[in-house]
């Protein structure tokens, strides 16, 4: 009878668990009580579709420019966003029509309001509780404090108190800085757009709105280097769909349809299309395999609990279980040990090495009975490293061209021994700086191309109406002065042409096929990129190239080799010096000497300067990246370079092709 008893509380606390448990997965996965996800989980009722029947459209109201979530495509007039493609989805799932209908935010609020419009999304607030009915969270945002650079007064949301904000009219931000950060002047705007030239104009001292749309036009504007954006965050909330307080019923059928887009993972795909992995569009939730892990580790233990009282293990047989758990789990963590790709030991307090991984052995390029037993001083970088620490202690260090972090973190369960993991992320800073000067060359394209077709329109204009005043004077009275002058306009524009033709070459540059390259013209493309520079210190730049030398690669590498190299040769070159570039062929390769009568390098520095971050230019000046990348991108398309220097009369960089077949 005991053990019966017993049997029937275990279950009834099984049963429980699984409810319990089935509550926060359905809570952490969509923010629904179990009752509520069983309530949105069944189909439309005959109801709610006679309902959708008699409204045919359900019209939906929004923010007409406020990307990337609904915004006006310029070339097709059609509107499209994050919240187009919700309601697109949106639509197929509840099996009616849904319309976007576009208006100033405050103006989409007020639609639904007056019944004009069935909805909006919008954050949900006890103010706005009195006109709507909110559904469930569809995702969630940042709204985000943004000031001018030069503004060092506002560094967090209290700074805001006494200042001058712009906000969108009808946005939650608004609400919100009333009721918690007083003495806030809020200038009202149209959209964030207007509020963001307000701040660029000096007219107000921030801009709070949306992350996504705010980052959006950051960038449009081009005014990245002028602003800076607060951390943290001012708020973070949900999103939902907010419908007219009496309309209820069109509020469940809403939530129905939210579920079933969840349950598809469809936030998480519109996510990546429109703003990438890195945004916090969702809420960070525990995942449904952690939840069921979860459950089925508590099911596990009470029922593993309940044979352990039925059974009654006897001690000896515990102990032999528990002794072989836990010989299987020091294997398995020296499994995982060698495993870790990271370079890890664990030293005593005198630093003796007393174990490692096999990724240590291997940076090394030693065996484990090598180094186990000898003390971390004798090998480099190790000899960096502070022992005895009390918490744990981070040192980034460089050792023959390579950047290395230490992780030196003290062992709990013995207070004399210290575990140090080494990474290399050489990789990765160098990729990050890659990446980054790759952003600036494609904006720079961008902005080039840009400004390239702009000129090209007004030169169009001069060339034309030069040519009607040219046309227009009589040959008799021809005036030597005005046919100079027309003359002088002419040459200019056929100068400015093609300085506009150079820019758009450049901008087009962004593939990676192999094209017949005319050598000559590609050099005096490059230079003329730098002839402010040039000029400026009054460099004599000379091409001996054959003017049809035709060579197949890759135009864009071709030009950041050529480009960077002749960047370093006028930095090197004093006033008055001068650069050289030689070409020539032979039956297999293609030669290419970049030669300047600069200050030259010494013997010591020639050995590194293709090494990562290795420079000798004055901080600010140089990464160290510039020769590095070269090499690298040389490498890309069978090439080799060397170079020949001698301090105080020059240096010659020598590159070499292999000509490949049509």
């Amino acid at each position: 009878m005991f053990d019966k008893k017993i049997i029937k509380v275990m279950l009834l606390l099984v049963a429980c668990a699984f409810l319990f448990l089935a509550d926060q997965f359905t809570s952490n996965t969509y923010d629904l009580t179990l009752f509520e996800y069983f309530k949105y989980s069944s189909d439309i009722t005959e109801q709610e579709r006679e309902y959708l029947q008699k409204k045919k459209v359900i019209y939906h109201a929004s923010d007409k420019n406020a990307p990337p979530f609904t915004f006006k495509d310029e070339k097709n007039g059609q509107y499209k966003g994050l919240v187009i493609d919700y309601l697109s989805a949106l639509s197929i799932e509840l099996e009616v029509e849904m319309e976007f209908v576009p208006k100033v935010w405050e103006e989409a609020l007020s639609s639904v309001i007056s019944g004009e419009t069935d909805m909006t999304e919008l954050i949900p607030s006890q103010e706005r509780s009195q006109y709507f009915a909110f559904s469930e969270s569809i995702y969630t945002f940042r709204s985000i404090i943004m000031t001018k650079n030069e503004n060092f007064h506002i560094i967090s949301s209290k700074d805001l108190s006494g200042k001058r904000v712009a906000i969108q009219s009808g946005d939650y931000a608004a609400e919100y800085i009333e009721k918690n950060i007083p003495g806030v002047e809020i200038v009202s705007t149209l959209d964030v757009l207007e509020s963001i030239k307000l701040l660029i104009n000096g007219e107000v001292d921030a801009v709070v709105g949306d992350e996504p749309v705010v980052v959006y036009f950051t960038g449009q504007l081009g005014i990245e280097d002028d602003v800076e954006i607060l951390h943290p965050p001012l708020y973070e909330r949900d999103i939902c769909f907010g419908v007219n307080k009496s309309d209820a019923q069109l509020l469940t059928i809403l939530n129905k349809g939210i579920l079933n887009l969840k349950q598809k993972d469809f936030v998480q795909k519109i996510q990546q299309k429109w703003l990438g992995l890195s945004e916090p569009i969702l809420n960070d939730r525990m995942s449904a395999n952690v939840m069921l892990f979860f459950m089925t580790i508590i099911v596990i233990f009470v029922i593993f609990f309940i044979v352990v009282i039925l059974w009654s293990y006897t001690l000896k047989s515990e102990v032999k279980k528990r002794t072989l758990e836990l010989l299987r789990s020091r294997n398995d963590l020296q499994m995982t040990f060698d495993a870790m790709s990271d370079f890890i030991a664990v030293v005593s307090e005198e630093g003796t090495i007393e174990n490692v991984n096999n990724s240590f052995c291997q940076w090394l390029k030693k065996g484990r009975d090598e180094v186990i037993g000898n003390n971390l001083k004798m090998f480099p970088v190790l000899d960096k490293a502070s022992l005895n620490v009390k918490e744990n202690l981070i040192i980034e260090t460089s050792y023959i061209g390579r950047h290395y972090v230490l992780y030196i973190t003290p062992l709990k369960y013995d207070d004399n021994r210290d575990l140090i993991v080494i990474e290399d992320d050489t990789d990765k800073i160098i990729t990050q700086q890659q990446m980054l000067q790759q952003n600036k060359m494609i904006a720079v394209g961008q902005l080039a191309a840009g400004v390239a077709h702009e000129i090209r329109n007004p030169l169009g204009l001069i060339r034309n109406y030069s040519y009607v005043l040219k046309g227009k004077l009589p040959v008799k009275d021809k005036d030597p002065l005005i046919d100079k002058s027309i003359n002088i306009i002419e040459s200019s524009v056929l100068r400015a042409g093609k300085m506009v033709d150079n820019l758009l070459n450049f901008s087009r540059i962004n593939d990676h096929e192999l094209k017949d390259i005319n050598l000559f013209e590609s050099l005096n493309e490059i230079i003329a990129f730098e002839c402010k520079r040039i000029s400026e210190k009054n460099i004599d730049v000379k091409i001996n190239c054959d003017e049809n030398l035709m060579f197949l690669s890759n135009l864009e590498t071709l030009t950041h080799i050529v480009l960077n190299l002749l960047s370093n040769a006028i930095d090197a070159v004093s006033f008055g010096g001068s650069i050289k570039i030689d070409c020539w062929t032979d039956t297999k390769y293609l030669y290419i000497n970049v030669r300047d009568t600069g200050e030259g390098i010494s013997k010591t520095d020639i050995e590194h300067i293709f090494n990562p971050f290795f420079t000798t230019k004055t901080a600010g000046k140089g990464t160290g990246l510039g020769l590095y990348i070269v090499y690298n991108e040389i490498q890309k398309i069978n090439g080799d370079i060397s170079v020949e220097s001698q301090e105080g009369i020059g240096t010659t960089f020598k590159l070499k092709f292999l000509l490949k077949e049509d």
